[in-house]
């Protein structure tokens, strides 16, 4: 058997694999979502192919007007989703089924995203209502917090196979819990409540983990900020390995992608961003491991979703800033 080492080591191979093939065909588009797009692929086990996306990028035009939120920012990721899909057009209806239950007037891209995590589940009108009933706790009990951003992890709880209502109750302790202990703004937190929610384990041993790892990056100088970012952590709170040995692996991950594109060079992601994919290279290795649990079940939905979503705000943030900056 592969030592678990060398499972990163290959996972992180694989996705700049995936990236140097998905970026040759896009130029355009954003570097952080090429990479979110080369993840999904690695979290499949499939290869990008090009020819599938182009043809459904044809597809998706056909489907969707121009100002649709399927073709904004993030339409790579819809793309890519509906390749991925054995039945595109299908896939793309339920999508878009989804997307007019949970949308309100200020919808977007992060409704769409939620509306992805609907989809693949085959029952997305149920789901839907689910998400939404969801979504009204959130706002009931963080209005000023509660954005369209929360709405994808409204949908995550809902496919979690949770109770809708224990799971939020989750949330809710895990957020207070976390005040005081955890070095990043509300709004972080609040994603990582969301997160640690629908992860397996006790809450406030979730919460012990994800701290210490946190301090642990830090302190090894492979730290994820205070920020977004920071949340991806919630993906390897309920693992079972030790926080030094889980440590040790995201670290030898920042260091094996730093050394290759895009991680590196005066054109590439920041480290932040870098770290965030180490993060996920490790869990993605552990789930080939874990034929059980939560971790198994989940991994390829809630950990893709969680990254995708981050790399959204990040990105929709940049563009509004140089859009404002133009003017």
């Amino acid at each position: 058997m592969i030592s678990m080492d060398r499972q990163t080591e290959n996972k992180c191979l694989k996705l700049v694999e995936n990236y140097r093939v998905l970026a040759a065909g896009n130029k355009m588009q954003f570097q952080e979502m090429i990479l979110a797009c080369a993840g999904i692929y690695l979290a499949a086990g499939e290869e990008p192919d090009l020819e599938r996306i182009k043809a459904c990028k044809k597809l998706l035009k056909n489907k969707a007007g121009i100002f649709s939120n399927f073709r904004g920012s993030d339409e790579l990721l819809v793309r890519c989703k509906m390749a991925l899909a054995p039945e595109p057009e299908r896939y793309f209806d339920s999508m878009e089924k989804a997307y007019r239950r949970i949308k309100t007037f200020f919808s977007g891209e992060q409704t769409a995203l939620a509306a992805m995590i609907l989809a693949e589940q085959g029952d997305s009108e149920t789901l839907a209502e689910k998400t939404k009933q969801i979504y009204q706790e959130m706002k009931g009990a963080h209005p000023w917090l509660t954005s369209e951003n929360d709405l994808p992890f409204a949908a995550l709880m809902a496919v979690s196979g949770k109770n809708t209502s224990t799971v939020y109750a989750e949330a809710e302790e895990i957020y207070a819990a976390l005040e005081g202990k955890l070095k990043a703004d509300r709004d972080t937190r609040q994603m990582l409540s969301h997160i640690l929610a629908i992860r397996g384990g006790r809450p406030e041993e979730k919460c012990e983990k994800l701290c210490a790892l946190a301090e642990g990056l830090k302190t090894a100088g492979h730290s994820l900020g205070r920020g977004s970012r920071l949340a991806i952590l919630g993906i390897l709170a309920d693992s079972a390995l030790p926080t030094e040995t889980l440590l040790e692996r995201i670290c030898e991950a920042d260091d094996l992608l730093k050394q290759h594109k895009p991680f590196h060079g005066l054109f590439g992601v920041g480290a932040n961003c870098r770290r965030m994919f180490a993060v996920q290279m490790v869990q993605s290795a552990l789930s080939e491991e874990d034929s059980l649990g939560a971790s198994a079940m989940l991994t390829a939905s809630v950990e893709l979703a969680i990254i995708t979503m981050i790399l959204m705000m990040i990105i929709i943030s940049s563009t509004a800033s140089s859009h404002s900056s133009s003017h």
